[in-house]
């Protein structure tokens, strides 16, 4: 996977680690233990061998402590391993029934481990089940080419990290399905809004520039991401022909387009605004600021 389909599971979860449950739930279908809280924790797995081993991200589901249990603290009752995986790793056939094991010891409680990977082929590798010669582990693994986008908007907005996961790993112009996007991405508060758009930008500029056009301009989406929004929300504040060339401008120096003086005079001199719409669309995935001027 490119590195913003490795890291941004991990940021997800970091500032969003209940999102991880909806994950499981995704998979499993099946209920999970009565919780309260969800929490991250420590990716350390570390024991008392010489190997440190570090998984990608832990995240915890816990509950109120029970009379009985004479504690004040919450209760571990799920730990959830994720480990975002690129390409087949024979070593994780031996690492990963370590952190499990390592996991289930320090938050005494089950532990499963769900592999986040780009294809279904290499889902299925993943969880084949590891034999340790006493049993065996069954990792759980989420094929993203398998999720499919959501079309209707309170759904999107009720589940926006599944949306913005199944539209990013499977672009499509649909306009419903881009309207979801939309109402899901509105949805998040401004703590966690640039992360996703960041997150849909990068994964739509690669895979789906067509329809990252269609993103751009649809005019009920506030882009809250930095990588465009800044530029476009400044330029609007300064005009409707004005505000096109400021936005264009940020958005290809976002992409690290160089822009030549000429091009930029051409840029700025023009003045018709359906124009500058088109060079904004073709911004998203020219690779010379020469070919915003072709026919």
């Amino acid at each position: 996977m490119p590195s913003h389909q490795h890291e941004f599971p991990l940021d997800l979860i970091r500032n969003d680690p209940a999102s991880v449950v909806e994950l499981l739930k995704e998979i499993t279908g099946k209920p999970l233990p009565e919780y309260t809280r969800v929490r991250c924790d420590s990716a350390e797995a570390t024991s008392t061998a010489l190997t440190h081993l570090t998984s990608d991200s832990v995240v915890v589901c816990e509950r109120p402590p029970y009379p009985h249990e004479k504690t004040d603290d919450p209760v571990p009752v799920l730990g959830i391993i994720v480990e975002p995986q690129n390409r087949p790793d024979a070593r994780k056939y031996y690492r990963w029934p370590a952190y499990v094991a390592n996991t289930r010891l320090r938050l005494e409680c089950p532990v499963v481990l769900l592999a986040l990977t780009p294809t279904s082929s290499l889902a299925r590798r993943f969880t084949e089940p590891i034999e340790l010669g006493c049993g065996e582990v069954r990792p759980l693994a989420l094929a993203l080419d398998t999720l499919t986008p959501v079309t209707d908007p309170e759904a999107a907005a009720a589940r926006p990290v599944l949306t913005i996961l199944a539209l990013a790993n499977n672009p499509t112009e649909d306009e419903a399905a881009l309207n979801a996007l939309v109402a899901a991405l509105n949805s998040l508060d401004d703590s966690s809004s640039s992360l996703y758009s960041d997150y849909v930008l990068a994964a739509l500029s690669v895979a789906a520039p067509a329809v990252l056009e269609k993103l751009i301009m649809l005019k009920d989406y506030e882009f809250k991401t930095e990588l465009i929004g800044r530029p476009f929300r400044e330029g609007k504040e300064k005009g409707r022909i004005e505000g096109r060339v400021e936005a264009l401008l940020g958005f290809l120096e976002a992409r690290e387009i160089e822009v030549s003086e000429a091009a930029r005079e051409r840029i700025t001199g023009t003045t018709d605004i359906a124009v500058l719409d088109v060079m904004l669309r073709k911004a998203a995935h020219v690779e010379r600021v020469e070919d915003l001027f072709e026919e």
